[in-house]
């Protein structure tokens, strides 16, 4: 997304490389001890490096988000001065609380996204392991060879669907890698868009005119040129949020927005026209 910029995609880069490292170690370990054989001592080490891993991506998440989310609301923040300068409106307040305060939630917002999954994903591993034990335990009654067709099945599902393969809400499968692009895609995206908003909306600005552009998707081309209420207060203009929720603004979109004024409007206060 155009308006986004270099730093959002770096970090976006940064916590996607993060998580196919941790995905790759996951599947390695899972993986070896399936070829390791029943034995019981080495599923228990599985279990503790899987849980090792997890905990470096709990740990890993809160460590992005504190530091990623609001840098990204910051440069949304400073695009929207971008956006009053070129205007040649004065900015009158300078970076306070308020927007503290609302990085910090997106940032945590983004963090329980990120361990909801990682929850999803232990339990998973966790399952394996229950199953493998169980089959353990069996192998020493009725031979080696059900265990190793145990192991066999759980290889093939692994194929099928990876050892970190979930299905959401809305009944999209995923993978952990592909999971966290798109939560990072969006996250950074609606943090830069938040900054954006609270920073004119602060500075007493509700309208804004969407980009125009080649190439366009058929989500965004309604929405080319289109004048949108950042609060919903101005009356007659559709909102922001309505545009987001109708795919304007999606991952990887090159539109942008620039501010929008009422030059009669200006021009009226300017004379003084229009006072009592």
């Amino acid at each position: 997304m155009a308006i986004v910029g270099q730093f959002s995609h770096t970090e976006i880069v940064r916590l996607i490389r993060f998580y196919e490292k941790a995905e790759y170690e996951l599947l390695n370990r899972v993986n070896r001890a399936l070829l390791r054989g029943n034995s019981i001592e080495y599923l228990k080490q599985m279990k503790q490096a899987v849980n090792a891993i997890l905990q470096s991506l709990r740990e890993g998440n809160k460590t992005w988000c504190l530091e990623a989310i609001p840098r990204v609301y910051l440069d949304g923040v400073r695009y929207a001065d971008g956006l009053l300068k070129e205007a040649r409106v004065e900015i009158t307040t300078s970076f306070g609380a308020v927007h503290q305060f609302a990085a910090q939630v997106l940032a945590e917002n983004v963090y329980q996204r990120l361990e909801d999954v990682t929850q999803v994903i232990g339990r998973q591993v966790n399952d394996i392991y229950r199953q493998l034990a169980l089959e353990n335990i069996r192998g020493s009654t009725i031979g080696y060879d059900t265990w190793k067709q145990v192991a066999q099945q759980i290889r093939q599902q692994i194929a099928e669907r990876g050892i970190t393969g979930f299905i959401d809400r809305q009944g999209k499968r995923w993978n952990l890698s592909s999971y966290t692009a798109m939560v990072a895609r969006t996250s950074t995206m609606e943090a830069h868009l938040e900054g954006t908003r609270n920073r004119l909306l602060e500075q007493g600005h509700d309208l804004i005119v969407v980009s125009d552009h080649r190439g366009e998707c058929e989500l965004c081309r309604p929405w080319e040129g289109r004048v949108l209420s950042l609060s919903g207060r101005t009356p007659h203009y559709p909102t922001l949020a309505e545009a987001k929720a109708a795919g304007l603004f999606h991952p990887n979109c090159r539109h942008t927005y620039s501010l929008y004024l009422d030059l009669e409007k200006e021009t009226r206060k300017e004379t003084g026209e229009g006072k009592s």
